[in-house]
């Protein structure tokens, strides 16, 4: 005969394991990262496309091409900051008709919850101590052509026109009527 507190258990324990169940379940049928050749972990749909994922790459471009380099630092599986900006602001046809052309995207990702490379990990948290980016996400960072000097930083998530006429002062950009 069991007592009550024993079924209580019993129901509890139950129930946890239907629970962990379905959850793995869950986990299980999310879409794993799409990556680049080295196995980096890509900017998602949100951010658009035509995205750097090295410093050097971004750097090339831009010294070829005569560009700033727009760095996103972003948290894009974790923090809801970065999910809402990237669809709002970097995926915008204003974003794309003022800014897409005239500038270098760097996406640098901070992850919290996948398993991302060790070298990306590593390299992408270099860059943000060597830049002293604070642990704001997201936040953009514009360097010069040369990749080297910091023209300026926007910590957080400003509006589409706000963010669009910062980077733009930044960069020394002139935007359309």
């Amino acid at each position: 005969m069991m007592s009550g507190f024993s079924r209580s258990c019993l129901c509890l324990l139950a129930g946890c394991a239907v629970w962990l169940s379905a959850s793995a379940g869950l986990h299980a049928a999310d879409p794993a990262p799409k990556t680049d050749e080295a196995g980096w972990i890509l900017p998602g749909a949100n951010a658009g496309a035509g995205w750097h994922l090295r410093l050097k790459d971004a750097r090339a471009a831009a010294a070829k091409d005569d560009k700033p380099i727009l760095i996103l630092f972003t948290g894009p599986d974790w923090s809801s900051a970065s999910k809402k900006f990237e669809s709002s602001v970097l995926h915008s046809k204003e974003f794309d008709a003022a800014l897409r052309s005239a500038v270098v995207g760097l996406y640098v990702q901070h992850f919290v919850n996948a398993d991302a490379p060790e070298e990306q990990v590593s390299a992408n948290q270099s860059l943000r101590k060597s830049l002293s980016v604070p642990a704001v996400y997201p936040c953009t960072v514009v360097l010069a052509s040369d990749g080297k000097k910091i023209l300026g930083m926007i910590p957080g998530a400003l509006d589409k026109k706000a963010y669009i006429e910062q980077v733009a002062g930044l960069a020394g950009i002139a935007l359309p009527e």
